[in-house]
C-alpha cells in the first residue's frame, strides 16, 4: 500500500506543481491544504538555477505526496496513503496553485554540492480530491481475464470461447461492479495458439502456468478462473409433494483469482451454486448459470475490492542491477529504504557485475520504477560518483545500470 499510494501521488504532483510563486505569508497550520516541506537537488557544474528548479519541483512533490497520503488514508483507512498515491505524483503542477520559498541552503553530500529549499505549498484540494477518487476507483478495479471451463448437461465449455455462456455471464457480473474485462475475442485468439490449454484444470493454476501467461499477455492484472458442472433436478416439487410442469437445474463450481504481477500468487478462491427453473431443461440450465455467475461475481468482486490494496502493500519486486561495488551497494540498499517506499530487501545475489534483490514494495514494479526515477537525484549516496539509468521495468522486475562518472 505504501508504494501504491506513493506512485499515485508522484503522477499528480509532477503535473500540478507548476503554481505561481507568491510573497504572501500565512500560517501553514491554518489549513489542511497547506504544507511546509523541503526539496533537494544536486548542483551540477555550478548550475545553481537548474538545481533550484529541481529542488522546487522536489518540494512540490513532497507537499502533494503528504496531502495525497492524508486523503487516501482518510478515504480508505489505509495506513500508508502516500505509497498508494504515487500514480499522481507526476501531476504536481496541476495541484499546487501557490508556493513561497521560505529558505535556501547549500550543503555537501559526500563530494557532491547540493541545494535544499524550504517551501510553503498551497494545494488545490478539490482537484486533488477528485483525482484521488479516480485513482482509488482504478486501483480497486483491476483489468481482468475471465475463464470458465466445465460441463453443462452434455456440453463442454471451452475456455476463452466467445460462445461460452458461463464466461459471458461472469464477465458481465464483474463488469457491473466496475471491473475492466479483457474481451473474449482477444482471449480466444490467444488460446488458439495452444489448444492443450483446454486440458488444464483449477489445480493447475499457479505461478508459471500457461494460462497465467495467456492472461499476462492479454495485459490483465488479475485472472479469474472457474470450472462448473450442472446437475438436473427434474420437476419442481411443491412443499406438499405435488410436482409442477417446471424443470429445475443446479450449476455448481469453484473459482480462483490469481494476481498477475509480482509473484503471481493465488489471492482468493471460493465456490457457489446457482439454481434455475423453466419449462425446458435447456433454459433451466441457462438460468442456473446466470444465478451462479451473479453469486460468484458478487463474492469475487467483493474479495478483489477488499484484498487489492493489501496485495499492493506487500508486493514482491525483483530488482536487478550492475555497476556498483559492494560498499556502494550497501549504501544503495540503505538509501532505498530511507528515500523510497521499499519496506524490506532480501539480497539474493550481490556482485558488481550482476546483483539481484527481492524488494517488498506497496505497488507494482512500474510504480517502484517511477518513484525511483523521481527520487534518484535526491539524497542517494551514489550521487557524484555514479549515474543511475533504468534499463527496463516489466512483470515484477526492474533492471538498473550504474555507470561511473
Amino acid at each position: 500500500m505504501k508504494n501504491l499510494i506513493y506512485t499515485f501521488g508522484i503522477l499528480l504532483l509532477l503535473q500540478n506543481c507548476g503554481g505561481s510563486a507568491t510573497t504572501k505569508t500565512t500560517d501553514a497550520t491554518a489549513s489542511s491544504n497547506v504544507a511546509i516541506v523541503q526539496g533537494e537537488a544536486p548542483i551540477y557544474q555550478g548550475d545553481s538555477a537548474l538545481a533550484k528548479s529541481k529542488a522546487l519541483k522536489d518540494a512540490k512533490l513532497n507537499a502533494v505526496r503528504k496531502i495525497i497520503g492524508e486523503q487516501i488514508t482518510q478515504k480508505t483507512g489505509v495506513a500508508d496513503g502516500q505509497s498508494l498515491g504515487s500514480k499522481l505524483y507526476g501531476k504536481t503542477d496541476a495541484f499546487v496553485k501557490n508556493y513561497e520559498i521560505l529558505g535556501e541552503e547549500n550543503f555537501q553530500l559526500n563530494t557532491q554540492p547540493m541545494l535544499r529549499l524550504t517551501v510553503r505549498c498551497e494545494v488545490e484540494l478539490t482537484r486533488l480530491s477528485t483525482a484521488v477518487d479516480q485513482l482509488l476507483d482504478d486501483v480497486g478495479n483491476p483489468r481482468m481475464v475471465v475463464l470458465v471451463g466445465g460441463t453443462i448437461g452434455s456440453k463442454s465449455l471451452k475456455l476463452g470461447d466467445p460462445k461460452n455462456q458461463a464466461e459471458a455471464e461472469l464477465s458481465e457480473a464483474l463488469r457491473s461492479r466496475g471491473n475492466k474485462i479483457v474481451s473474449s475475442n482477444q482471449i480466444s485468439n490467444l488460446m488458439k495458439k495452444n489448444p492443450s490449454l483446454q486440458n488444464l484444470n483449477l489445480d493447475d493454476i499457479e505461478s508459471g502456468s500457461p494460462l497465467v501467461e495467456v492472461a499476462q499477455e492479454a495485459g490483465a492484472e488479475v485472472l479469474v478462473i472457474a470450472y462448473v458442472s450442472s446437475k438436473d433436478q427434474g420437476k419442481v416439487k411443491l412443499p406438499g409433494g405435488k410436482e409442477m410442469d417446471i424443470l429445475s437445474s443446479a450449476v455448481t463450481g469453484p473459482y480462483k483469482m490469481v494476481q498477475l504481477w509480482g509473484d503471481g500468487k493465488v489471492f482468493g478462491s471460493g465456490s457457489s451454486e446457482g439454481r434455475g427453473a423453466d419449462l425446458t431443461m435447456e433454459v433451466a440450465r441457462e438460468k442456473a448459470i446466470q444465478d451462479w455467475a451473479k453469486l460468484v461475481g458478487t463474492k469475487a468482486g467483493k474479495q478483489i475490492k477488499e484484498e487489492w490494496f493489501k496485495l499492493t502493500e506487500e508486493n514482491t519486486v525483483i530488482l536487478k542491477f550492475s555497476g556498483l561495488p559492494a560498499e556502494e551497494a550497501i549504501s544503495f540498499r540503505d538509501d532505498l529504504i530511507e528515500f523510497t517506499s521499499v519496506k524490506q530487501i532480501n539480497e539474493r545475489k550481490s556482485d558488481v557485475s550482476a546483483s539481484e534483490w527481492e524488494l517488498t514494495y506497496p505497488g507494482k514494479e512500474s510504480m517502484f520504477s517511477e518513484e525511483l526515477s523521481y527520487k534518484k537525484d535526491r539524497g542517494f549516496r551514489y550521487i557524484g560518483k555514479y549515474e543511475l539509468s533504468i534499463v527496463s521495468s516489466k512483470r515484477g522486475e526492474v533492471v538498473l545500470k550504474f555507470s561511473g562518472k
